[in-house]
């Protein structure tokens, strides 16, 4: 049972998780528009590696880089206190990663609670040394200034 100050984390976590779920059910979704040298069925090689250095950060305790890293919209739905609160209290018990593998990549547009743009869902399988086979996904939003950031984060 989760009580006190760890309910708020926790149901920002659930949230993330619904909007998420929603939005590998049925998203509208426009073709991708990319440059003849990337596939259109995968993430732009730069959204790639933005996702894996700010997993990265998760993976080595460094929350806080995580936190200022995140898209705003992200970081708009919770204070830093409360995200590393909660990515302390879900991510600790599971452990040190042992393997991550990128299930899929999905383009979309629109997304429950966040504005049109341009966005990449990431589906992972995580191993961690307590939990195996942990699915992990990502949502990664394309901002004005052409850089890609993580707008979502969920675990089961």
């Amino acid at each position: 049972i989760i009580q006190g100050d760890a309910v708020k984390p926790y149901r920002i976590m659930c949230l993330t998780s619904v909007v998420l779920s929603l939005a590998f059910m049925g998203c509208s979704e426009r073709a991708p528009t990319s440059s003849s040298s990337e596939s259109k069925d995968a993430a732009p090689a730069v959204a790639l590696e933005s996702g894996k250095a700010w997993l990265a950060s998760l993976d080595s305790g460094s929350y806080a880089k995580a936190w200022e890293e995140a898209a705003a919209t992200m970081r708009s739905t919770m204070s830093q206190a409360e995200f590393e609160k909660g990515m302390q209290t879900i991510r600790r018990p599971l452990g040190k990663v042992e393997s991550r593998t990128l299930n899929s990549q999905r383009r979309v547009t629109h997304l429950p609670g966040l504005p049109e743009g341009e966005y990449w869902m990431l589906s992972y399988t995580t191993t961690y040394e307590n939990k195996p086979g942990v699915a992990e996904t990502l949502v990664l939003a394309h901002d004005q200034s052409g850089n890609w950031s993580v707008a979502g984060y969920s675990l089961p």
